[in-house]
């Protein structure tokens, strides 16, 4: 059916499709990278753990030009891909190369090929439970849940009390742009850590670092859809999003927080508030992304320490650093499942249980990180942990095969959520999702879900629980919008089928 001003409906799905000749020269290109890779990083020590690493490279590069180039914006897929690609895909390759490992103890080089296979398990699952990742062509539905003004007024509000109270009892406010060292040195002094019992540490630092994560990110997206009722109610958002932002600062910045937690706060806030409406927008971001984690992401070291300062490496050095050690984790994983067994799930659900002291729960276990670096011998044993190496020393390979394709799944659901349009509770799961997938990935779980799992029990309370009558501020949702109809300037939606 023809609409009466006599213009052809246009579908998504069409504007995805690539000009043939642009898929030849992407091919031909893709093609010419993993070659210079392979001669470069391969066949100067040809392993055959180093031709598995050049295929899951080739693989991950082929799905990140894949949704980079699908129409739409999808950050949960284009951080996935560009993390593995550059972490535990082109690092391992200058590893093995040079046989030099980030951590210097006795090479274990007969599990080097079980852990690529695990790596490549663990991308092309993920690949296949995403697909290609396209919107439906019927008109999504309005938001059941709403990111609404108000909502996030009663978040920053809580996020700003939170730090009133827990700022003066983990050091004051000075302490917090000194370095981590520092920090922690507070909080031991406050008698806030008990052994290995640091559920009161955890509520008074990492709980209010949360609030103010989740607090920015409902201001940003009520920015970025302008959904305010008066001018009066934009000032007052403004005004907000101002508190929050300044409360990220304090909680979040890269001196005494987590880098993991510093980039989460920076991806959440380009993901909530920028559209990549464009091609080059897109494109940019994931060259972006590339070129951040290979250069940026060890540079991160220079607000940690003084150690850390000076023992700084960069160039290729940098990928013979702890930063990269993703690979020889997974190695040390597989040692660990040939020593010890499978844990059967034990890590993660103590890592999913965090807000359990270690009081009420003596058996808990600690990250699972830090027991296979104990298995090794690691005086420091506090270490990353990749997702697919910990999914496996749970669950063995067929967990990561079921994991990863359900987790290929999910992403590929919260990328549509973000390319509806749509401003709601899974759009604002997707954002923090994506934003935090860095450091889920790097793992372990055991250290990345208190803040992780803490911000987002509060976003789905904050947003699906309000329950308070409307102060007046955000902009009632258009009927028409709601039906599928006519909608505000820049969110665009498929028509249906057959209209």
């Amino acid at each position: 059916m023809t609409p009466p001003d006599g213009r052809q409906p246009r579908f998504r799905h069409a504007a995805r499709q690539r000009p043939r000749a642009s898929s030849v020269v992407a091919a031909v290109a893709g093609a010419a990278v993993i070659a210079l890779l392979g001669v470069l990083l391969v066949l100067p020590h040809p392993t055959l753990a180093g031709a598995l690493g050049l295929v899951a490279v080739a693989v991950c590069l082929t799905a990140l030009y894949q949704v980079t180039f699908s129409g739409s914006f999808a950050p949960v897929a284009v951080t996935f891909w560009s993390f593995v690609t550059v972490w535990v895909g082109v690092a391992p390759l200058i590893q093995l190369r040079d046989n030099v490992m980030p951590w210097p103890d006795l090479p274990l080089r007969q599990y080097y090929v079980t852990a690529q296979i695990i790596l490549l398990v663990a991308v092309v699952t993920y690949w296949a439970g995403y697909g290609r990742g396209e919107p439906a062509l019927s008109v999504p539905r309005a938001p059941r849940f709403t990111v609404t003004i108000e909502k996030a007024i009663v978040v920053t509000g809580l996020a700003a009390l939170l730090t009133a109270v827990c700022l003066p009892q983990t050091g004051g406010l000075v302490v917090r742009f000194t370095t981590r060292d520092d920090l922690q040195g507070a909080i031991k002094r406050a008698g806030l850590v008990d052994g290995k019992d640091q559920a009161l540490a955890g509520l008074l630092s990492t709980l209010p670092a949360a609030v103010c994560l989740v607090a920015l990110v409902l201001c940003l997206l009520c920015v970025r859809d302008r959904n305010h009722a008066t001018p009066k109610a934009r000032q007052i958002l403004l005004a907000t999003t101002a508190v929050a932002a300044l409360l990220n600062i304090i909680y979040n910045n890269p001196l005494t927080a987590n880098r993991f937690a510093t980039f989460t706060v920076m991806l959440a806030a380009v993901f909530a508030l920028v559209r990549f409406n464009r091609q080059l927008w897109r494109t940019l971001f994931s060259a972006g992304m590339l070129g951040g984690l290979a250069v940026v992401y060890p540079l991160a070291n220079l607000f940690r320490n003084d150690k850390s300062r000076g023992s700084l490496r960069l160039g290729l050095d940098a990928y013979y650093t702890y930063d990269f050690d993703g690979f020889q984790q997974t190695v040390n994983s597989v040692y660990y499942v040939h020593a010890h067994g499978h844990t059967w799930g034990r890590h993660l659900i103590s890592a999913l249980l965090f807000f359990v002291p270690r009081s009420m729960w003596p058996g808990k276990s600690i990250a699972a990180g830090n027991v296979v670096a104990a298995s090794r011998g690691y005086t420091f044993q506090n270490l990353a942990l990749p997702f697919w190496a910990e999914v496996a020393v749970e669950f063995s390979i067929a967990g990561v095969v079921v994991v990863f394709f359900f987790y290929g799944r999910l992403a590929a659901r919260l990328d549509r959520s973000v390319d509806s349009g749509r401003i709601g509770l899974l759009m604002a799961v997707a954002v923090l999702f994506a934003a935090c997938q860095i450091g889920m990935l790097r793992g372990p779980l055991g250290a990345q879900i208190p803040l992780v799992g803490a911000a987002f029990g509060l976003l789905v309370v904050a947003v699906v629980g309000w329950r308070f009558r409307s102060w007046g501020l955000t902009r009632p949702p258009d009927p028409d919008d709601a039906r599928g109809g006519a909608r505000p300037a820049g969110r665009r939606i498929p028509a249906k089928a057959g209209a």
